[in-house]
């Protein structure tokens, strides 16, 4: 009778710590789940953030023809920050995110009597503290390096994401340059810098990505398409670049082009984070089979 009981006992805790484990695991998957989907609106974010600085830096230069746009872009993201508000709770944790949300104000309320200087580096470290916010999720949710010791193929979305930065910095600044129709030292020597960094490191991510047996098949296109477009936009960063008194680049050509070439990394972006979606599910249903 008590061996009984002991075996009974003892069935019924293997039982128990089973299903725990189970339970651990579901909410662990569907922690990763919403930490994908934050991160995929904080992308979204961080694109119209971009978007809007451009515009701005543009207007604000003497581009008058883009201020429609960048109060349409402005409306965009007013909805997208109250849409990213339902996972307030969570992002509460990361400073930098209450970085982000007191920069944006010092941006609202400072368009009217700042500088265009000004605003432009309110713009950049407000986007540096988003993407300091999506670094810490990934790392929290290892969804750059994917269980291994180095960031995989399919975790190089948040690489493309910084080099796109550098895409978004370079499209204002050549934006105000083209928008002043002339080159001030300063804004060329920045042009210069970040011409060097997107040499450097924008093309080498995507012979990264497209090295990838993998993801071979599925990004060959994307890539390519990447490349011609990022190809296109250095192109006319040389020829603002170039020693003349008056750019030969009109700054809404500029910015489109820039914006063509963000777009198609962007895209690629939302390809690797759409993967990571579809390995969470499909781990989830695996789990819920055990």
């Amino acid at each position: 009778m008590i061996w009984t009981l002991c075996i009974s006992i003892i069935v019924l805790s293997a039982i128990g710590l089973f299903r725990l484990r189970r339970v651990r695991k579901r909410a662990a998957r569907e922690q990763r789940q919403q930490a994908i989907t934050q991160i995929q609106l904080l992308r979204q974010l961080l694109e119209q953030v971009q978007r809007h600085r451009g515009l701005s830096f543009g207007a604000m230069s003497g581009e008058h023809s883009l201020e429609p746009r960048r109060w349409s872009v402005h409306q965009q993201l007013l909805q997208l920050l109250k849409t990213i508000g339902q996972y307030e709770a969570s992002l509460y944790w990361y400073d930098s995110w209450h970085q982000a949300r007191d920069i944006w104000q010092k941006i609202e309320s400072g368009f009217e009597h700042e500088s265009a200087e000004h605003l432009l580096t309110l713009h950049n470290d407000m986007i540096a503290c988003l993407l300091q916010t999506i670094e810490a999720l990934a790392n929290r949710f290892d969804l750059v390096c994917l269980g291994r010791l180095a960031p995989q193929a399919e975790g190089l979305w948040f690489e493309l994401l910084q080099s796109i930065e550098l895409l978004g910095q370079s499209r204002a600044v050549g934006t105000g340059i083209a928008a002043n129709r002339q080159n001030l030292p300063i804004w060329r020597d920045q042009l210069q810098v970040l011409n060097e960094q997107i040499n450097e490191q924008s093309y080498a991510a995507l012979a990264r990505l497209i090295s990838d047996p993998d993801l071979r098949i599925l990004v060959s296109q994307p890539v390519r398409d990447a490349e011609d477009a990022l190809d296109l936009l250095l192109e006319r960063i040389r020829t603002l670049l170039d020693r003349q008194p008056s750019p030969a680049v009109h700054s809404v050509e500029f910015f489109q082009v820039a914006t063509r070439a963000i777009s198609a990394q962007l895209l690629l972006v939302d390809m690797l984070l759409e993967r990571l979606v579809v390995a969470s599910g499909s781990s989830r249903e695996r789990v819920g089979k055990a």
